[in-house]
């Protein structure tokens, strides 16, 4: 394997439920825009444990990543991961994941915002007629919820964090700035570097906002705080969208003074230069 540019850490395939894409279409688009490092991290949102099988997916990836891995040889490193959601509701189920395969990483989000009304992810919520307390409400749960993914949870990346404005500025269009948030997000950030967790510059938003998850000016604030544990992730659903916005994340990078970036190999952060 030529050596690599940049990897690709977030990655999801048909063994999501918001995916139809085969792991190996999704590999061929990776490596057809010159990136051989790919971790396939299918969803495991923990909370539907009682709604549908959450387990046999990811096994099922796992042991497609290995049959990969053989045929492509040196010419490509596919990593086994998954992606946990809401582990700390449900911890006795959370914990099961992880013997179900001898995993390269394990990527940490938040998806859904604990309320008192049935809790839906936030890429299914309308935030149409939402006003900015409501807002504001809403995304002091969401910091909350991540903080507390960071206490409670095993996992190497954090994933997309401010992810709810995706959609509520992206989608719905609401100009929600997070001015008065600087204390809590701060204090994510502090944890992150704390815990040794990298943190993800998740690209799947930049068509939408012109900006990355988090935003430019948080990943600058993790620079200014000792953050440097940083990874890619497109996202991708389809193959389409693989290595999406990474020439752009790129140059963000080096401009706010990073110096490389990571993958992950048997849960062990490895560089690679920028």
């Amino acid at each position: 394997m030529q050596k690599p540019i940049f990897a690709d850490m977030h990655t999801h395939s048909l063994h999501s439920h918001d995916s139809q894409c085969p792991i190996e279409d999704m590999l061929s688009a990776h490596l057809e825009k010159g990136c051989p490092i790919m971790a396939v991290t299918n969803h495991f949102d923990t909370w539907f444990f009682d709604r549908y099988d959450i387990f046999t997916p990811i096994k099922e990836s796992a042991e497609e990543v290995d049959r990969l891995n053989e045929k492509y040889g040196d010419k490509a490193l596919l990593l086994k991961g998954f992606e946990i959601s809401e582990g700390f509701w449900c911890p006795e189920i959370a914990e099961k994941v992880y013997t179900l395969a001898d995993f390269d990483v394990v990527v940490g989000s938040v998806h859904t915002v604990r309320r008192e009304k049935d809790p839906i992810p936030y890429s299914w919520d309308d935030f149409t007629g939402a006003d900015e307390s409501y807002i504001t409400e809403y995304m002091n749960k969401y910091f909350s919820d991540v903080l507390v993914l960071l206490e409670e949870t095993d996992f190497d990346i954090l994933a997309h964090l401010t992810c709810p404005l995706r959609y509520i500025n992206g989608k719905f269009k609401k100009n929600f700035t997070l001015d008065g948030f600087e204390d809590k997000i701060d204090l994510i950030l502090r944890t992150v570097i704390e815990k040794g967790i990298a943190l993800e510059v998740n690209t799947s938003s930049f068509s939408l906002l012109g900006d990355f998850m988090p935003y430019t000016d948080i990943i600058k604030r993790y620079k200014e705080l000792g953050g440097e544990l940083i990874t890619l992730g497109s996202d991708a659903h389809v193959a389409e969208n693989a290595c999406c916005y990474f020439s752009e994340a790129m140059a963000t990078l080096k401009e706010l003074g990073f110096e490389r970036i990571y993958y992950y190999k048997k849960r062990k952060p490895i560089k690679i230069e920028l």
